[in-house]
C-alpha cells in the first residue's frame, strides 16, 4: 500500500468556486458521466449546479487533483431535493484512508455511486465500516425491448379515479404485517391522489382476466436519475395482493409498466430497495435493471480492547 497523500479539504462556498467543483464532479463521477450520451450531459451538471446550491460542499485536493467530494444537503427533509442524502465519491488512491471534513456527521446516509468500481463494498473512511441501509436499482428504457406475455392470466390498465380506495386497500395489505398492524399509507395516498387528479406521475393497476377486483398496482413519479441527473422515472410503489404473490405478476405488471413508460418518451426508470430485501434486489436485476448506487452510514470501529482491560 502507497503512503497516503497529502490531502487538504476545502469547503466551497459562492459562485467562484462553481469551476472547481465542477471539476471534481467530473473527475470523481467520470464513470457515471461516460455512460451518458452527449446529448444528456448537460443534465448532470444541470443536476450537480442544483445540489451545490441546496448542500454544503467540500473538496479533498493532492497536489492540486480532487481526490474526493462530500455533499450534505442544508435542510434535508424539506428542500426541492427532499429525498437526497449526502453523497460521497472517492479516489482509489484514498479509498479506505479518507477522513471526512469537520462538520461532517459520519453517522448519516450516504449516497456512493458504484458505476465503475467493480461494486465495491468496503469502507472509503479511515476507521469506520459501512452499513447499507438502501439500494439503487436503474435501467435504460430504451436500451432493449421488454418481453410480454400475450397470454398471462392478467390484464393491465391505468389507474382511474375510482379505483382510489380499492387501490389504498391493496396497498395496506400488501403491506400488512405481525410487526407492522397499521402501515402508514399516507404518503403513498397522497401521491396516488396527485397521480389520478393531477397527472403528476403514472400508475397502471392488474387484475386477473374477466374480473374487476384489483391485484397489482404500480405507480411512478418523474425524477432525474441520481449522480447522472438526466429524467428518469422513480418506482415509487409496486404492490401485489397477498393471494396473488409468486405467480409473476409482479414482474408482469413492471414489464408492461415499463414498456408504457418507454412509449410515452421516458428513457431511465430506477428504484430504492432495502438492501436485505433479496426477492425485490432479484427481480430488479432480472427487469434488466443494475445496481446504480448504494446508501451507507457509517460507523467507527472498535478497537479491541488490551489484556487486562475491562
Amino acid at each position: 500500500m502507497g503512503s497516503t497523500p497529502d490531502i487538504v479539504w476545502n469547503a466551497l462556498e459562492g459562485d467562484d468556486q462553481i469551476p472547481v467543483f465542477l471539476d471534481a464532479v467530473s473527475t470523481l463521477y467520470r464513470d457515471v458521466l461516460d455512460r451518458l450520451p452527449t446529448d444528456d450531459r448537460p443534465f448532470f451538471f444541470d443536476y450537480w449546479l442544483r445540489l451545490f446550491n441546496i448542500a454544503s460542499t467540500h473538496v479533498a485536493t493532492a497536489d492540486g487533483l480532487p481526490h474526493a467530494i462530500v455533499t450534505q444537503p442544508f435542510r434535508p427533509g424539506t428542500h426541492e431535493f427532499r429525498w437526497e442524502t449526502a453523497t460521497l465519491a472517492c479516489s482509489d488512491e484514498l479509498h479506505g484512508r479518507l477522513v471526512l471534513p469537520p462538520g461532517v456527521d459520519s453517522g448519516q446516509s450516504f449516497r456512493m455511486s458504484v458505476i465503475g468500481t467493480a461494486d465495491r463494498t468496503s469502507s472509503p473512511l479511515l476507521g469506520f465500516q459501512g452499513r447499507e441501509n438502501q439500494r439503487g436499482y436503474a435501467r435504460s428504457l430504451t436500451a432493449c425491448p421488454f418481453e410480454t406475455e400475450a397470454d398471462a392470466p392478467w390484464s393491465i390498465r391505468p389507474v382511474r379515479r375510482e379505483d382510489f380506495e380499492e387501490a389504498i386497500d391493496l396497498l395496506r395489505r400488501s403491506e400488512l404485517s405481525d410487526e407492522d398492524p397499521d402501515p402508514d399509507l399516507s404518503e403513498s395516498s397522497e401521491e396516488l391522489r396527485q397521480v389520478i387528479e393531477n397527472d403528476a406521475g403514472w400508475c397502471w393497476v392488474a387484475s386477473r382476466v374477466g374480473e374487476s377486483s384489483l391485484c397489482g398496482i404500480a405507480c411512478y413519479a418523474a425524477m432525474h436519475l441520481p449522480d447522472a441527473g438526466v429524467p428518469a422515472v422513480l418506482i415509487s410503489d409496486i404492490a401485489v395482493d397477498p393471494d396473488h404473490r409468486r405467480q409473476g405478476l409482479a414482474q408482469f405488471l413492471q414489464r408492461q409498466a415499463f414498456a408504457c413508460l418507454r412509449d410515452l418518451g421516458l428513457r431511465w426508470v430506477f428504484g430504492c430497495i432495502e438492501p436485505d430485501n433479496d426477492a425485490s434486489c432479484g427481480q430488479a436485476e432480472r427487469l434488466g435493471r443494475e445496481l446504480w448506487f448504494r446508501c451507507v452510514r457509517f460507523h467507527a470501529i472498535s478497537e479491541p480492547k488490551g489484556q487486562g482491560e475491562t
